[in-house]
Protein backbone atom coordinates (compact mmCIF):
# COMPACT_ATOMS: atom_id res chain seq x y z
CA UNK A 1 0.00 0.00 0.00
CA UNK A 2 1.19 3.50 -0.77
CA UNK A 3 2.17 5.56 2.27
CA UNK A 4 -0.17 8.47 3.03
CA UNK A 5 1.21 11.86 2.13
CA UNK A 6 2.52 13.90 5.03
CA UNK A 7 0.63 17.08 5.76
CA UNK A 8 2.77 20.09 5.01
CA UNK A 9 2.08 22.97 7.42
CA UNK A 10 0.96 26.19 5.80
CA UNK A 11 2.90 29.43 6.17
CA UNK A 12 0.29 30.66 8.64
CA UNK A 13 0.67 27.54 10.79
CA UNK A 14 4.44 27.93 10.77
CA UNK A 15 4.16 31.52 11.99
CA UNK A 16 1.62 30.78 14.72
CA UNK A 17 3.25 30.68 18.17
CA UNK A 18 2.75 27.74 20.48
CA UNK A 19 -0.40 27.83 22.56
CA UNK A 20 1.50 28.14 25.82
CA UNK A 21 2.88 31.49 24.64
CA UNK A 22 -0.54 32.92 23.80
CA UNK A 23 -2.69 31.58 26.65
CA UNK A 24 -3.44 34.11 29.37
CA UNK A 25 -2.55 32.75 32.83
CA UNK A 26 -3.97 33.71 36.19
CA UNK A 27 -1.80 34.83 39.09
CA UNK A 28 -2.31 31.44 40.79
CA UNK A 29 -1.22 29.58 37.66
CA UNK A 30 1.86 31.77 37.34
CA UNK A 31 2.74 31.17 40.99
CA UNK A 32 2.28 27.40 40.59
CA UNK A 33 4.46 27.38 37.47
CA UNK A 34 7.16 29.36 39.24
CA UNK A 35 7.08 27.02 42.25
CA UNK A 36 7.36 24.00 39.96
CA UNK A 37 10.20 25.61 38.04
CA UNK A 38 12.10 26.41 41.23
CA UNK A 39 11.68 22.81 42.43
CA UNK A 40 13.08 21.50 39.15
CA UNK A 41 15.92 24.01 39.36
CA UNK A 42 16.74 22.89 42.92
CA UNK A 43 17.02 19.30 41.69
CA UNK A 44 19.33 20.45 38.90
CA UNK A 45 21.56 22.14 41.49
CA UNK A 46 21.62 18.89 43.46
CA UNK A 47 22.88 17.20 40.31
CA UNK A 48 25.55 19.88 39.92
CA UNK A 49 26.69 19.22 43.46
CA UNK A 50 26.71 15.47 42.78
CA UNK A 51 28.93 15.97 39.75
CA UNK A 52 31.42 17.88 41.87
CA UNK A 53 31.44 15.08 44.47
CA UNK A 54 32.07 12.57 41.68
CA UNK A 55 35.00 14.61 40.41
CA UNK A 56 33.20 15.73 37.25
CA UNK A 57 32.92 19.21 35.76
CA UNK A 58 29.90 20.58 33.95
CA UNK A 59 30.48 21.83 30.41
CA UNK A 60 29.73 25.44 29.39
CA UNK A 61 26.43 24.47 27.77
CA UNK A 62 25.18 22.95 31.05
CA UNK A 63 25.93 26.19 32.89
CA UNK A 64 24.21 28.19 30.16
CA UNK A 65 21.07 26.03 30.39
CA UNK A 66 20.99 26.35 34.18
CA UNK A 67 21.38 30.13 34.10
CA UNK A 68 18.65 30.27 31.46
CA UNK A 69 16.44 28.21 33.79
CA UNK A 70 17.21 30.64 36.60
CA UNK A 71 16.06 33.42 34.29
CA UNK A 72 12.78 31.67 33.56
CA UNK A 73 11.84 31.43 37.25
CA UNK A 74 13.51 34.66 38.35
CA UNK A 75 16.01 33.01 40.72
CA UNK A 76 18.71 35.67 40.87
CA UNK A 77 20.57 34.12 43.79
CA UNK A 78 21.26 30.84 42.03
CA UNK A 79 21.99 32.60 38.73
CA UNK A 80 24.76 34.60 40.41
CA UNK A 81 26.09 31.48 42.15
CA UNK A 82 26.35 29.75 38.79
CA UNK A 83 28.43 32.57 37.40
CA UNK A 84 30.79 32.15 40.32
CA UNK A 85 31.00 28.38 39.77
CA UNK A 86 31.78 28.92 36.11
CA UNK A 87 34.69 31.11 37.10
CA UNK A 88 35.93 28.43 39.54
CA UNK A 89 35.86 25.84 36.74
CA UNK A 90 37.78 28.15 34.42
CA UNK A 91 34.84 28.76 32.07
CA UNK A 92 34.54 32.24 30.58
CA UNK A 93 31.00 33.63 30.49
CA UNK A 94 29.94 34.97 27.09
CA UNK A 95 27.22 37.35 25.94
CA UNK A 96 24.58 34.60 25.93
CA UNK A 97 25.25 33.82 29.59
CA UNK A 98 25.04 37.50 30.58
CA UNK A 99 21.81 37.81 28.61
CA UNK A 100 20.36 34.93 30.64
CA UNK A 101 21.52 36.64 33.84
CA UNK A 102 19.79 39.87 32.89
CA UNK A 103 16.65 37.85 32.13
CA UNK A 104 16.81 36.33 35.62
CA UNK A 105 16.83 39.72 37.31
CA UNK A 106 14.17 41.06 34.95
CA UNK A 107 11.90 38.05 35.60
CA UNK A 108 12.28 38.44 39.36
CA UNK A 109 11.44 42.14 39.14
CA UNK A 110 8.41 41.46 36.91
CA UNK A 111 7.11 38.74 39.24
CA UNK A 112 7.34 41.03 42.26
CA UNK A 113 5.35 43.65 40.38
CA UNK A 114 2.62 41.10 39.54
CA UNK A 115 2.48 39.75 43.09
CA UNK A 116 2.50 43.22 44.63
CA UNK A 117 5.73 42.63 46.55
CA UNK A 118 8.26 45.41 46.74
CA UNK A 119 11.69 44.51 45.46
CA UNK A 120 14.14 44.09 48.30
CA UNK A 121 16.95 45.69 46.37
CA UNK A 122 17.57 47.42 43.07
CA UNK A 123 18.94 45.55 40.11
CA UNK A 124 22.73 45.23 40.11
CA UNK A 125 24.54 47.83 38.08
CA UNK A 126 25.75 45.21 35.62
CA UNK A 127 22.18 44.05 34.97
CA UNK A 128 21.23 47.45 33.56
CA UNK A 129 23.92 47.66 30.92
CA UNK A 130 24.85 45.83 27.76
CA UNK A 131 28.51 46.56 28.45
CA UNK A 132 29.32 44.48 31.51
CA UNK A 133 32.40 44.35 33.68
CA UNK A 134 32.17 41.75 36.41
CA UNK A 135 34.09 41.82 39.69
CA UNK A 136 34.63 38.10 40.17
CA UNK A 137 35.93 38.54 43.72
CA UNK A 138 32.55 39.91 44.87
CA UNK A 139 30.79 36.91 43.35
CA UNK A 140 32.77 34.32 45.26
CA UNK A 141 30.68 32.69 47.99
CA UNK A 142 33.87 31.38 49.60
CA UNK A 143 37.34 32.68 49.01
CA UNK A 144 39.95 30.55 47.31
CA UNK A 145 41.94 30.67 50.56
CA UNK A 146 39.07 29.18 52.56
CA UNK A 147 38.63 26.38 50.04
CA UNK A 148 42.38 25.71 50.03
CA UNK A 149 42.41 25.44 53.84
CA UNK A 150 39.51 23.01 53.68
CA UNK A 151 41.26 20.82 51.11
CA UNK A 152 44.46 20.84 53.18
CA UNK A 153 42.58 19.67 56.27
CA UNK A 154 41.08 16.82 54.24
CA UNK A 155 44.48 15.78 52.88
CA UNK A 156 45.94 15.94 56.37
CA UNK A 157 43.27 13.58 57.63
CA UNK A 158 41.63 16.15 59.88
CA UNK A 159 37.91 16.03 60.54
CA UNK A 160 35.89 18.88 59.13
CA UNK A 161 33.40 20.80 61.28
CA UNK A 162 29.79 19.83 60.62
CA UNK A 163 28.89 23.32 59.43
CA UNK A 164 31.41 23.02 56.56
CA UNK A 165 29.94 19.80 55.22
CA UNK A 166 27.29 20.10 52.51
CA UNK A 167 24.16 18.36 53.76
CA UNK A 168 24.05 15.42 56.18
CA UNK A 169 27.31 13.69 55.38
CA UNK A 170 26.65 10.51 57.36
CA UNK A 171 23.27 9.94 55.70
CA UNK A 172 24.61 10.54 52.21
CA UNK A 173 27.60 8.31 52.74
CA UNK A 174 25.35 5.58 54.09
CA UNK A 175 23.13 5.81 50.99
CA UNK A 176 26.18 5.55 48.74
CA UNK A 177 27.50 2.55 50.67
CA UNK A 178 24.12 0.83 50.56
CA UNK A 179 24.00 1.20 46.78
CA UNK A 180 27.54 -0.01 46.29
CA UNK A 181 26.88 -2.88 48.72
CA UNK A 182 24.40 -4.45 46.33
CA UNK A 183 27.26 -6.14 44.47
CA UNK A 184 27.90 -9.80 45.29
CA UNK A 185 31.51 -9.38 46.43
CA UNK A 186 33.03 -6.65 48.53
CA UNK A 187 35.97 -5.01 46.73
CA UNK A 188 39.14 -3.86 48.46
CA UNK A 189 38.96 -0.76 50.67
CA UNK A 190 40.62 1.43 48.05
CA UNK A 191 38.24 0.25 45.30
CA UNK A 192 35.22 0.78 47.55
CA UNK A 193 36.23 4.38 48.13
CA UNK A 194 36.66 5.03 44.40
CA UNK A 195 33.32 3.42 43.53
CA UNK A 196 31.52 5.35 46.29
CA UNK A 197 32.77 8.59 44.76
CA UNK A 198 31.91 7.52 41.21
CA UNK A 199 28.30 6.73 42.17
CA UNK A 200 27.82 9.31 44.92
CA UNK A 201 24.12 10.21 45.28
CA UNK A 202 22.70 12.94 47.49
CA UNK A 203 19.59 12.32 49.57
CA UNK A 204 17.15 14.45 47.49
CA UNK A 205 18.37 12.80 44.28
CA UNK A 206 18.09 9.35 45.84
CA UNK A 207 14.46 10.10 46.69
CA UNK A 208 13.77 11.13 43.08
CA UNK A 209 15.49 7.99 41.78
CA UNK A 210 13.32 5.78 43.99
CA UNK A 211 10.23 7.72 42.90
CA UNK A 212 11.13 7.21 39.24
CA UNK A 213 11.68 3.48 39.72
CA UNK A 214 8.31 3.09 41.47
CA UNK A 215 6.44 5.17 38.88
CA UNK A 216 8.06 3.24 36.05
CA UNK A 217 6.62 0.02 37.47
CA UNK A 218 3.20 1.67 37.78
CA UNK A 219 3.15 2.92 34.18
CA UNK A 220 4.76 -0.21 32.73
CA UNK A 221 3.61 -3.26 34.69
CA UNK A 222 6.03 -6.20 34.97
CA UNK A 223 8.76 -4.05 33.41
CA UNK A 224 11.98 -5.85 32.52
CA UNK A 225 15.14 -4.28 31.05
CA UNK A 226 17.75 -6.86 29.97
CA UNK A 227 21.24 -5.47 29.30
CA UNK A 228 23.33 -8.58 30.00
CA UNK A 229 22.33 -10.78 27.09
CA UNK A 230 24.42 -9.33 24.25
CA UNK A 231 26.73 -11.64 22.26
CA UNK A 232 29.50 -10.78 19.85
CA UNK A 233 28.48 -11.59 16.25
CA UNK A 234 32.00 -12.88 15.49
CA UNK A 235 33.06 -15.01 18.47
CA UNK A 236 29.72 -15.40 20.34
CA UNK A 237 31.30 -14.00 23.50
CA UNK A 238 28.63 -13.00 26.04
CA UNK A 239 29.08 -9.34 26.96
CA UNK A 240 27.99 -7.90 30.27
CA UNK A 241 26.60 -4.38 30.53
CA UNK A 242 30.01 -3.20 31.74
CA UNK A 243 31.68 -4.80 28.72
CA UNK A 244 29.37 -2.87 26.38
CA UNK A 245 30.05 0.40 28.19
CA UNK A 246 33.82 -0.13 28.26
CA UNK A 247 33.81 -0.78 24.51
CA UNK A 248 32.34 2.61 23.58
CA UNK A 249 34.52 5.20 21.85
CA UNK A 250 34.76 8.16 24.27
CA UNK A 251 33.48 11.54 23.05
CA UNK A 252 32.49 10.17 19.62
CA UNK A 253 28.88 11.08 18.87
CA UNK A 254 29.00 9.35 15.48
CA UNK A 255 30.04 5.89 16.68
CA UNK A 256 27.06 3.66 17.52
CA UNK A 257 29.22 0.57 18.10
CA UNK A 258 31.00 -1.09 21.00
CA UNK A 259 34.03 -3.36 21.01
CA UNK A 260 34.07 -7.03 21.99
CA UNK A 261 36.60 -7.53 24.83
CA UNK A 262 37.41 -11.01 23.48
CA UNK A 263 38.05 -10.42 19.75
CA UNK A 264 37.85 -6.58 19.45
CA UNK A 265 35.08 -6.87 16.85
CA UNK A 266 33.00 -3.70 16.72
CA UNK A 267 29.22 -4.02 16.47
CA UNK A 268 26.01 -2.21 17.46
CA UNK A 269 24.91 -3.45 20.90
CA UNK A 270 21.27 -3.91 21.93
CA UNK A 271 19.15 -4.30 25.04
CA UNK A 272 15.65 -5.66 25.48
CA UNK A 273 12.64 -4.07 27.21
CA UNK A 274 9.45 -6.00 28.03
CA UNK A 275 6.22 -5.07 29.77
CA UNK A 276 2.68 -6.43 30.07
CA UNK A 277 1.18 -2.91 30.00
CA UNK A 278 -1.47 -2.49 27.31
CA UNK A 279 0.09 0.73 25.99
CA UNK A 280 3.58 -0.80 25.67
CA UNK A 281 4.59 -1.18 22.03
CA UNK A 282 7.31 -3.68 21.23
CA UNK A 283 9.33 -4.08 18.04
CA UNK A 284 6.53 -6.24 16.60
CA UNK A 285 3.55 -4.51 18.15
CA UNK A 286 1.77 -4.86 21.51
CA UNK A 287 2.91 -7.56 23.96
CA UNK A 288 6.17 -8.10 22.05
CA UNK A 289 9.68 -7.25 23.35
CA UNK A 290 11.24 -3.95 22.30
CA UNK A 291 14.76 -4.40 20.96
CA UNK A 292 16.73 -1.15 21.40
CA UNK A 293 20.12 -0.12 20.09
CA UNK A 294 22.30 0.73 23.10
CA UNK A 295 23.53 4.31 22.71
CA UNK A 296 26.63 5.75 24.32
CA UNK A 297 26.23 8.99 26.33
CA UNK A 298 27.75 11.01 23.48
CA UNK A 299 25.47 9.53 20.83
CA UNK A 300 22.51 9.89 23.21
CA UNK A 301 23.29 13.57 23.74
CA UNK A 302 23.33 14.14 20.00
CA UNK A 303 20.00 12.36 19.51
CA UNK A 304 18.37 14.31 22.36
CA UNK A 305 19.52 17.59 20.86
CA UNK A 306 17.98 16.58 17.55
CA UNK A 307 14.60 16.02 19.22
CA UNK A 308 14.92 19.21 21.26
CA UNK A 309 15.43 21.17 18.03
CA UNK A 310 11.94 20.17 16.85
CA UNK A 311 8.93 22.44 17.27
CA UNK A 312 7.68 20.77 20.46
CA UNK A 313 11.12 20.03 21.93
CA UNK A 314 11.08 18.58 25.45
CA UNK A 315 7.30 18.16 25.30
CA UNK A 316 7.80 15.31 22.84
CA UNK A 317 10.16 13.41 25.12
CA UNK A 318 7.71 13.74 28.03
CA UNK A 319 4.71 12.67 25.94
CA UNK A 320 3.63 8.99 26.16
CA UNK A 321 1.97 9.33 22.75
CA UNK A 322 5.24 10.46 21.17
CA UNK A 323 7.25 7.46 22.35
CA UNK A 324 4.47 5.05 21.37
CA UNK A 325 4.13 6.62 17.91
CA UNK A 326 7.39 5.31 16.44
CA UNK A 327 9.87 2.66 17.51
CA UNK A 328 12.81 5.06 17.17
CA UNK A 329 11.17 7.40 19.67
CA UNK A 330 10.71 4.57 22.17
CA UNK A 331 14.32 3.45 21.66
CA UNK A 332 15.59 6.95 22.46
CA UNK A 333 13.32 7.28 25.53
CA UNK A 334 14.37 3.92 26.98
CA UNK A 335 18.03 4.77 26.38
CA UNK A 336 17.58 7.90 28.47
CA UNK A 337 15.91 5.88 31.24
CA UNK A 338 18.61 3.20 31.12
CA UNK A 339 21.45 5.75 31.24
CA UNK A 340 19.84 7.49 34.21
CA UNK A 341 19.45 4.17 36.03
CA UNK A 342 23.03 3.09 35.35
CA UNK A 343 24.66 6.34 36.42
CA UNK A 344 22.19 6.95 39.28
CA UNK A 345 20.46 10.03 37.90
CA UNK A 346 16.82 10.99 38.57
CA UNK A 347 14.41 10.22 35.74
CA UNK A 348 10.95 10.72 37.26
CA UNK A 349 10.49 13.81 35.04
CA UNK A 350 10.47 11.51 32.00
CA UNK A 351 7.17 10.08 33.27
CA UNK A 352 5.51 13.45 33.87
CA UNK A 353 3.29 13.04 30.80
CA UNK A 354 1.60 10.04 32.44
CA UNK A 355 0.59 11.93 35.60
CA UNK A 356 -1.39 15.11 36.26
CA UNK A 357 0.36 16.18 39.46
CA UNK A 358 3.91 17.55 39.40
CA UNK A 359 6.42 14.80 40.08
CA UNK A 360 9.19 17.13 41.24
CA UNK A 361 8.02 18.87 44.41
CA UNK A 362 9.79 21.70 46.27
CA UNK A 363 12.36 20.54 48.79
CA UNK A 364 11.79 21.34 52.49
CA UNK A 365 14.65 23.86 52.60
CA UNK A 366 12.98 25.83 49.80
CA UNK A 367 9.90 26.67 51.85
CA UNK A 368 9.85 30.27 52.89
Amino acid sequence: EAEPEKEIPTDQEKQEPRSRFTTSLSKAQIEEAQTTGRAQLALAFEMLGMMKKRGLKADPEAYQCLIDACGRVGDTKRATQLLSRMHEDGIVADGVVYSCLVSAFSAESAWKQVSGDKPEEDLPEWANSTSIEMDWNKLQQKSFLDRAKKELRVLAGGALPENEIDGEESTLQRLARNYMGRTARKPAQQEKKIEAIEFYVSQPVEMQIELGENLLEIVYSDISVDTDNETCPRCNFLLSDDDVVNGWTPSDSQDYTTSCPNCTQRFVPHFCVQSTASQFMGSRGPESPLMCERLSPWVLQKEIRTVMADREGIENILSPEWREKQTKNAVLWWNIVLSCMRYRFPFSFLLQGSFEQNLIAPMPEQDE
